[in-house]
C-alpha cells in the first residue's frame, strides 16, 4: 500500500484529459448553467398557485414538507419546479413516495402534495466488512426513530461488534426553533479503532485507538438552501503503546476540546443522487484551546456541481480538500484516501498526509429513470410496499493527493483513475455502484460500493 503519491510521478495522458474536463466544468459560469436549463426545459406555466394541499402525512407535520418546497401560494407552477420539489421532499428520507399535481376546482388553483410515509421506528441490522476486506467483519444493530413527534427529528442508538466496535447515541432536530429557523443536534460515542496510518503500522505494527466523544451543534437555516452552524465537543483518544506521533501527549492519552464553524449551500434536487444544482460546504475546526497539548486547526471545503445536458445526460463535478495548520497532527487526525474518501483505480490503496485534495468528474445517463412501484405480491406493511428504483450508466474520472507540510507537490503528484459503471438507486435512499476502474498506469479493478464519491 502507498502512504502518499509519488512526488516525482509524471503527467500521463489520462491525467491530462481528466484535468482538462475538470477545468472545463469549473469554468462554466452560473449564467451558462441557466442558459443550459432554458434550452433543456420546456417552460410551460401551468398557472399561479392559490393554495397547497398536503395529504398522506399521518405522522409528519405539514410544515416539514412545505419548508422543502420552492413553490408557494402566489408562485407560478411549472413541471420543472414540481419535479424539483418532489425530489427535495423525497430527500428528507421520510417518505416512500411523493406525488405533486397541479389542479383547478371552482376557480381555485392548487397543488396537491401526496406523500406515503416510511416506517419511522426502524430496527437497523448492521453487518459488513470494513474497507471492503473480508477479514474486517463487523456486525451489530440499532434502533432508529426517523421522525420523532412528526417533526423530522432523528434519534439513533446502535452497537457494533467485530472489527472497530463502537457504541453511539445521536439526536437531531432540524428546526428546534421555528421562529428563528434554528437546528440542533447532539451525540455521544465510544469506538475502538484500528490505526489507519500505514506509515506508523509499517514501522511498529498495527495498534488500536480508543475514542470517546461528546458534542452538540446549534445552527441556523437562512433559507431553503443556506445553513450555518457551530459545533462544540470534547474528545479523548487513548492508546496502550505510546510511540511518537500516535498522540500529542507522551502519556498516550489526548483529551481536548474542539469547536467547528461551518456554512453550507445546497440547491441539489435529490441529495443522494442529484441531477441538477450545487453544493458548497466550508468549515474550520480548532482542536485544543489550551487545556491540553493538542493544538491544531483544520480547514475544509467541498464544492459540487450538477449540470443537466441534452439527451437526459448529467455532468457532475466535485472538488474537495482539507489543510491543517498549527502544532503536531497525530495519526488519528491525519487526512486519508482509502477509507471514507477513495480514488477509483486505487480504491483499496491508502494515501496518507496532513492535507488532502481530491477531484471527481462524472457523466451519467439514466437507463431507467427513478420511479416508484407498489409491491403487491408480498405481504408487506404499507410503509414497506412502496419501492423507488432507478438505474444509470456512468463514465467517471477521479484524482487525489495527500501531503505533509514541507512536501513539494505538483500536478504530477496526483494519483488518478477512470472508468465506467452501473448505478442502482434503491428503496430507502440507498445507492449501489458497480464499477470498473483503471489507474493512470492502466491497472484495472472491479468496485462494488454503497453510495459514492459524488
Amino acid at each position: 500500500m502507498k502512504s502518499f503519491p509519488s512526488q516525482t510521478a509524471g503527467i500521463t495522458p489520462a491525467k491530462s484529459l481528466f484535468f482538462s474536463l475538470l477545468s472545463l466544468s469549473l469554468c462554466v459560469p452560473p449564467s451558462s448553467h441557466a442558459q443550459v436549463d432554458s434550452l433543456l426545459q420546456q417552460k410551460i406555466t401551468l398557472g399561479v398557485i392559490d393554495s397547497i394541499i398536503v395529504s398522506g402525512n399521518e405522522h409528519t407535520k405539514e410544515y416539514v414538507i412545505l419548508n422543502e418546497m420552492t413553490l408557494k401560494p402566489g408562485s407560478k407552477a411549472t413541471p420543472e419546479a414540481i419535479e424539483f420539489d418532489k425530489n427535495r421532499i423525497y430527500s428528507l428520507g421520510l417518505f416512500t413516495s411523493v406525488d405533486i399535481f397541479y389542479d383547478t376546482r371552482e376557480g381555485v388553483h392548487f397543488l396537491d402534495v401526496t406523500v406515503g410515509e416510511r416506517w419511522y421506528l426502524i430496527p437497523v441490522p448492521v453487518i459488513g466488512f470494513r474497507d471492503g476486506e473480508l477479514k474486517k467483519l463487523f456486525f451489530g444493530g440499532g434502533l432508529l426513530h426517523n421522525n420523532v413527534s412528526g417533526r423530522n427529528q432523528k434519534l439513533f442508538a446502535f452497537i457494533v461488534f467485530g472489527y472497530n466496535p463502537s457504541l453511539s447515541l445521536f439526536f437531531s432536530d432540524p428546526l428546534i426553533d421555528r421562529g428563528n429557523r434554528l437546528f440542533f443536534s447532539g451525540g455521544l460515542s465510544y469506538s475502538r479503532i484500528r490505526n489507519q496510518s500505514k506509515i506508523a503500522s509499517e514501522v511498529t505494527g498495527d495498534f488500536d485507538e480508543r475514542h470517546y466523544d461528546i458534542n452538540i451543534t446549534l445552527g441556523k437555516r437562512f433559507n431553503l438552501y443556506a445553513f450555518a452552524g457551530m459545533t462544540l465537543g470534547s474528545q479523548i483518544v487513548e492508546i496502550d503503546n505510546y510511540q511518537q506521533g500516535r498522540t500529542v501527549s507522551p502519556t498516550g492519552r489526548d483529551w481536548f476540546l474542539y469547536g467547528t464553524m461551518s456554512v453550507a449551500y445546497d440547491s441539489r434536487d435529490l441529495r443522494e443522487y442529484a441531477s441538477r444544482g450545487q453544493y458548497l460546504s466550508l468549515y474550520v475546526t480548532k482542536y485544543g484551546f489550551g487545556e491540553s497539548d493538542v493544538n491544531h486547526t483544520r480547514f475544509g471545503a467541498d464544492l459540487r456541481e450538477y449540470i443537466p445536458l441534452p439527451l437526459d445526460l448529467v455532468f457532475a463535478s466535485r472538488v474537495y480538500g482539507t489543510i491543517v495548520s498549527g502544532g503536531l497532527v497525530p495519526t488519528y487526525s491525519r487526512a486519508y484516501f482509502g477509507y471514507g474518501e477513495r480514488i477509483r483505480g486505487y480504491f483499496n490503496t491508502v494515501f496518507e498526509g496532513e492535507n488532502l485534495l481530491g477531484t471527481t468528474v462524472e457523466l451519467r445517463y439514466p437507463l431507467l429513470k427513478a420511479r416508484t412501484i407498489n409491491v403487491t405480491a408480498l405481504p408487506l406493511p404499507t410503509e414497506f410496499s412502496v419501492w423507488r428504483f432507478g438505474v444509470s450508466l456512468s463514465l467517471f474520472g477521479d484524482a487525489g493527493l495527500t501531503w505533509f507540510r514541507g512536501n513539494t507537490i505538483s500536478l504530477g503528484s496526483f494519483a488518478s483513475g477512470y472508468g465506467a459503471g452501473v448505478i442502482f438507486l434503491l428503496p430507502y435512499s440507498y445507492v449501489v455502484r458497480t464499477e470498473y476502474a483503471f489507474n493512470e498506469y492502466f491497472k484495472g479493478q472491479f468496485i462494488l460500493n454503497v453510495r459514492g464519491p459524488i
